[in-house]
């Protein structure tokens, strides 16, 4: 018998089979829905009208036929189910529409759901027969919409979901889906929606889905697919309203067809890899959103207006964002031309130049203008003032100058007005106290003088409220007590005077207050020790005088608390954050004790004894002080006695700023003995003119570790290093600076001349150590974005001084990683002046050349052909160095030969790019901490699954890449070629100190 014989009776047995099915399991949905509550959890019990006293199209959730009073859709949306999916579903053999979003279920897509129909029974009867089933059966599935979005599921999608091909609607968004998207997708020839946003797929999207006319809403955003756009999408999708492949990898150009898919209402392509010109969008008279933010594309040769005119035509236009590109030239003034729909503008951080377009207040309708992080000079435009819908006002990172135009009367809705880093100079205008929804207000960095507006202290609705580093003078009010929203207060760097006003406890809600380098004065309130939640408080280099309030041990939050450089007196508080050594910094206030030894060292303050002595300690106390000074007498005596017997030609010791107790003549016996005679164990490192020890002193009936830097005489122009040190730094005082002790300039035992400098000893040794550990397991550990960013502000901190508040100004001469010194806190020290210059007067200037060139790879190009020392060289060895602390290679490593170097190796990197050069590494405690856990009040981890955390976590990622990128262009204006072109410290420190105020915000 042949096998074409065997065709009719298995269609016999198959039609047999499927009637005795229909009759049987088929069509009893109810026992189908009754299996599949009893498989599921449902918490609240939601299933409760399902049972077996009630039909089934009256249970919840069930819409049955008209005619045949089968389940023709299931609903159980929003109901906390969970557990895998029930097979008992694949029953419901006339199921047209499933919907089980935003549940809990898990596990895998089952491969019967794409047999839900009469093909899955007629597959189960053919399984065990032979001869071939017609491909005719395909067109019995009758399902139309199968939504399982915002579940738990995971693995992959099954290739046979492409046989279901009467599905409009498919959406499995919000889930855990891995791997790559079948191509068998694209046979879905009826579809009108695929959302599939929000999981873990990846590899090339499958081009044939592009070509499924019947398309309407297309979303993969937030996955971690790659490819490109065909470049017939425009006429191969001509129904589609939606395209989002936002947060993904897609590159290549965005084809100039897409203009041709004029139904088109809302494109989003940001977070991607796309690049070249734009094209024109012209035909899209449906167009609402336009979002193209984060990619590399750029402006068109012929300049950014046709683009810019081509969106004219869309005159249902709301939202336009091209930020985060690589867009360069001026805004051309046709943007006032754009919808007057348009609600959100932005345009930030590109390269755009030129003055923001007059006529932009034509846009009437704007509630979100960004244009910040470009290239925008002069002033403000009076008639953004006209936009009084305005939410967001954000114009910060440029170089914009002038007065702030007063012109906030119409903002009644304004939320955010960030105008930080410009060049704004004049008065904070009074009329932004009339913005009284106002709740971020950021004028940091600026060059704003007089005082701070009346009423300024009364918006009770800001949170964030930053005037750091302008030139405001006057007191901070009492009316600050309003502000019980408010979280963020940073009034450092200007010259505000009076008391810190008790009142400030009525900020209820602050985490940070910054009033440090001011001229703040009388005593630190008590009323501080209120604010339950504060995490930074620093006070430091002001004029505060009195005790350090006890009540500051309350604040069991506090992270960070500086007080240093002010004349505070009395004991230290012993508990709360004071327990803490590392969160207290103090120093700088010479008559705070401590009765602890140990806390009193690390603190550097000095130690108190409390209570009162009884007579016989009184008694012992003088018998001892009478014996102590006989004994010094006859120390002094064999002394004298010592220094008669030295050399008549012994010159003295030269005493730069001698600390308290040690002597200011100090010996080459004293050094010897301090250094266990030069022992190899106590050489910490060695320079180009001599060695560096740890020396222990007794000082003060206490040993203390100093460093001692012994000068190799033999060396050329090495008593000339010694001299420029000593003149550097004996009137020179800073907290970045290492502190000169005192210096010998004596006779050694073998009756050689002997020059040594006694400095500061720092624990954690020199910036190049940590850079470049020798050893991974034993050496340090690997220095964290935020700490590297900290140091290099210190290092800052310290030149900004040497160049523009020293007279004369100092310059070093040789910046590098190895004389950058760590103190016990990981706080940056500069050391090694023996190559620094005196700017005493421009002749001297103009006369002075540098006979000693520094470092290799640090030496700025003009040193080489002749160039007078300057500060400007001083900048260019300090982009170097920053360059290199944050791509991790020094300038004279092997990649940078045949004419690259390392700012030519970081100029020709775009963003991407540089967060790729830098280590992994540098980001773990940001990321962690940067995502927080509305759980549990704290912070998480990567293993955390709440649905908000993968948003969060690229969010951060991209929020410290931009950090990155934005000290790398600190970096390389700093290392710039031709002097003229390069950034002064004091605007260096201002741009590292706002990028670091950018990453703490976030």
């Amino acid at each position: 018998m042949t096998t074409t014989t065997l065709h009719i009776p298995l269609a016999i047995f198959l039609l047999i089979s499927i009637q005795i099915h229909f009759h049987g399991v088929l069509c009893d949905d109810k026992y189908a829905l009754l299996s599949f509550k009893s498989q599921v959890s449902d918490p609240h019990n939601s299933l409760s009208s399902w049972n077996s006293n009630s039909t089934i199209c009256s249970w919840h959730g069930v819409s049955c036929s008209n005619n045949t009073n089968r389940v023709q859709s299931l609903s159980l949306t929003q109901l906390d189910l969970s557990g895998n999916l029930p097979c008992s579903l694949f029953n419901l053999t006339s199921l047209q529409s499933l919907d089980l979003s935003c549940n809990a279920f898990h596990g895998h897509l089952p491969l019967e759901l794409s047999n839900l129909s009469l093909l899955n029974v007629i597959k189960l009867a053919a399984n065990n027969l032979s001869g071939t089933l017609p491909s005719q059966f395909s067109l019995l599935h009758q399902l139309h919409v199968l939504d399982l979005s915002l579940n738990k599921l995971s693995g992959q999608i099954p290739p046979e979901f492409g046989n279901l091909t009467s599905l409009n609607i498919l959406s499995l968004a919000r889930n855990y889906l891995s791997r790559e998207i079948p191509t068998e997708l694209g046979n879905l020839h009826n579809l009108s929606q695929l959302q599939l946003s929000e999981n873990y797929f990846s590899g090339d999207f499958p081009i044939s889905i592009f070509n499924i006319s019947s398309l309407t809403f297309l979303s993969v955003t937030q996955n971690q697919l790659s490819g490109k756009l065909p470049p017939h999408i425009g006429h191969s999708l001509p129904n589609l309203r939606r395209l989002d492949l936002a947060n993904n990898s897609f590159g290549g150009l965005i084809p100039f067809s897409i203009s041709n898919a004029s139904s088109l209402e809302e494109i989003d392509l940001t977070h991607n890899e796309f690049h070249g010109y734009l094209p024109l969008f012209s035909n899209m008279s449906n167009l609402t959103r336009l979002v193209l933010s984060n990619n590399h594309l750029s402006s068109r040769p012929s300049g950014n207006s046709e683009f810019f005119d081509s969106l004219t035509n869309s005159p249902k236009l709301k939202i336009l964002m091209i930020n985060s590109n690589q867009f360069v030239g001026e805004l051309p003034k046709t943007i006032a031309n754009l919808s007057t729909t348009l609600e959100q503008f932005c345009v930030s951080y590109n390269s755009f130049s030129g003055s923001i377009p007059l006529g932009i207040g034509k846009l009437q309708n704007l509630v979100s203008l960004s244009l910040e992080g470009n290239h925008f000079t002069r002033e403000i435009p009076r008639d953004i003032g006209s936009l009084n819908k305005l939410v967001n006002l954000d114009l910060h990172k440029n170089q914009l100058s002038g007065e702030i135009p007063d012109m906030f009367g119409n903002f009644t809705q304004l939320f955010i007005l960030a105008l930080h880093n410009n060049n704004l100079f004049a008065r904070i205008p009074s009329s932004i106290v009339q913005c009284q929804r106002l709740n971020y207000l950021n004028l940091q960095m600026n060059k704003l003088h007089g005082t701070i507006p009346d009423g300024i202290f009364r918006l009770s609705g800001l949170t964030i409220l930053s005037f750091a580093g302008n030139t405001l003078h006057g007191s901070l009010p009492s009316e600050v007590n309003s502000m019980q929203q408010l979280q963020y207060l940073d009034l450092s760097n200007n010259l505000m005077t009076g008391h810190i006003p008790k009142e400030i406890d009525g900020c209820t809600g602050l985490l940070m207050l910054q009033l440090s380098r001011n001229n703040f004065s009388g005593p630190i309130p008590s009323t501080l020790g209120n604010l339950e939640s504060l995490e930074t408080l620093d006070l430091s280099s002001n004029n505060l005088t009195g005790p350090i309030p006890s009540t500051l041990e309350k604040l069991r939050f506090l992270v960070k608390l500086n007080l240093s450089f002010n004349h505070l007196v009395g004991e230290v508080p012993q508990k709360g954050v004071f327990m803490n050594l590392t969160q207290v910094t103090l120093q700088g206030n010479s008559k705070l004790c401590s009765p602890n030894k140990e806390v009193a060292e690390r603190l550097r303050i000095i130690r108190c004894v409390k209570g009162k002595r009884h007579d016989t300690r009184f008694l012992l106390s003088l018998i001892l002080a009478v014996t102590g000074a006989s004994v010094l007498c006859f120390s002094i005596f064999c002394l004298v006695w010592k220094r008669k017997k030295e050399k008549k030609d012994e010159k003295t010791s030269f005493s730069i700023s001698p600390l308290k107790g040690i002597p200011q003549n100090i010996s080459f016996s004293d050094i010897r003995r301090a250094t266990n005679n030069f022992a190899s164990e106590n050489l910490i490192g060695s320079g180009g003119f001599g060695f560096v020890y740890k020396g222990v002193f007794s000082i003060n009936q206490r040993e203390t570790s100093l460093a001692v830097k012994v000068l190799d005489l033999k060396l050329s122009k090495a008593s000339q290093s010694f001299v420029a040190e000593c003149e550097a730094l004996k009137n020179v005082r800073h907290r970045n600076l290492v502190k000169l002790i005192t210096s010998c300039s004596s006779i050694d035992h073998k009756g050689d001349e002997f020059k040594a400098l006694v400095m500061q000893f720092m624990t954690n040794g020199n910036l190049d150590r940590w850079l470049y550990p020798k050893d991974e397991e034993s050496g340090p550990s690997t220095l964290s974005f935020l700490h590297r960013l900290n140091i290099a502000i210190d290092i800052a901190h310290a030149m900004d001084y040497l160049h523009h508040d020293c007279d004369p100004p100092v310059v070093h001469c040789d910046l590098k990683p190895g004389n950058v010194l760590l103190d016990e806190t990981m706080v940056a020290h500069i050391g090694d002046f023996g190559l620094a210059r005196l700017l005493l007067s421009q002749d001297l200037l103009e006369s002075v050349t540098l006979g000693l060139k520094g470092t290799i790879g640090y030496i700025p190009p003009e040193y080489g052909v002749g160039g007078k020392a300057s500060t400007l060289g001083d900048v260019y060895s300090f982009g170097i160095l920053l360059l290199e602390m944050f791509i991790g290679k020094r300038p004279t490593d092997e990649k940078f030969k045949d004419g690259l170097s390392l700012e030519k190796f970081a100029a020709a990197m775009d963003e991407n790019q540089i967060v790729n050069a830098v280590e992994a590494k540098l980001f773990n405690d940001f990321e962690w901490s940067t995502t927080p856990s509305s759980s549990t009040g704290g912070f998480r981890s990567e293993e955390d699954s709440s649905d908000n955390y993968d948003g969060s976590f690229r969010l951060s990622q991209r929020k410290a890449g931009e950090c990155v990128a934005a000290v790398i262009r600190v970096g390389l204006s700093c290392a710039a070629e031709m002097p003229t072109n390069r950034l002064t410290m004091r605007e260096a420190l201002k741009k590292l100190q706002a990028i670091r105020q950018t990453l703490l915000a976030v």
